[in-house]
């Protein structure tokens, strides 16, 4: 399991190179037995990152939130701040990938990345390329749709803005943004499932702490003491879950 890990100020991580030219990475959480985690990943064309010219799949799941600039894996759909993929296991992407200008993106990984290449995909859709199609189906949503249809729900047992991302419908596993306004609180908690919450906007203050606006991720493995928050300003938040965040 992951460590515990509490307000991680994201930008001030060193970007350390990944191998390729011009692909680096501020890595956040990992589980060390299993090689799972979660990294916000910096592509640089001036440095000479070059897209895959073929399409793959991962034998884990793949999930990916844009940060910021834009970039695309089939050349259709891109990736831009708020765009949210989700990737099950041997899910085939990649098809015709380029980018427009230098990008940043959190990468969610379920164990350690490898790469299948299929030189001749069916198609230039998303699509599993072997075995049963996974519960928690492919998903691809541009931010005009992501940052839309929120809801009211409960989170860490306040009042927020919810908006599912992607959910197993057999284990309640999933994603969603929340949306808290300034001087939302929340009360220190434990919870029976991890939750891992990575500020985009705004700020969160931790146990009567500092709420300025920054960038800062935390995570929580199951049973772990969760802080109490509050909100300096309105704040929109990733968050994942072990099971659903109610709405």
């Amino acid at each position: 399991m992951r460590p515990r890990i509490v307000d991680l100020r994201v930008d001030e991580i060193e970007w350390a190179p990944l191998g390729p030219p011009g692909l680096y990475s501020r890595l956040l959480s990992r589980d060390e037995e299993t090689g799972a985690r979660t990294a916000l990943q910096r592509l640089a064309p001036q440095d000479g990152y070059s897209p895959p010219d073929v399409a793959h799949y991962h034998h884990t799941y793949e999930e990916l939130l844009g940060v910021t600039g834009c970039f695309s894996f089939d050349s259709r759909n891109w990736v831009r701040p708020g765009s949210y993929l989700f990737h099950p296991p041997r899910t085939v992407h990649g098809f015709a990938s380029a980018i427009r200008e230098e990008s940043t993106f959190l990468s969610r990984v379920g164990r350690d990345l490898d790469f299948n290449f299929v030189e001749e995909p069916e198609h230039d859709d998303l699509y599993v390329v072997e075995g049963a199609p996974p519960p928690r189906a492919p998903v691809a949503i541009g931010p005009e749709q992501s940052l839309e249809g929120f809801g009211e729900g409960d989170f860490l047992g306040a009042l927020a803005q919810v908006r599912p991302l992607s959910v197993d419908p057999q284990i309640g596993e999933g994603s969603a943004f929340v949306k808290l306004p300034k001087g939302w609180k929340s009360e220190a908690t434990k919870l029976d499932y991890y939750l891992e919450i990575f500020v985009m906007e705004g700020g969160l203050g931790v146990d009567g702490g500092d709420a300025s606006p920054r960038r800062s991720y935390f995570f929580y493995p199951p049973g772990e003491p969760i802080n109490a928050f509050e909100a300096g300003s309105d704040t929109l938040a990733y968050v994942n879950f072990g099971e659903p965040v109610p709405q």
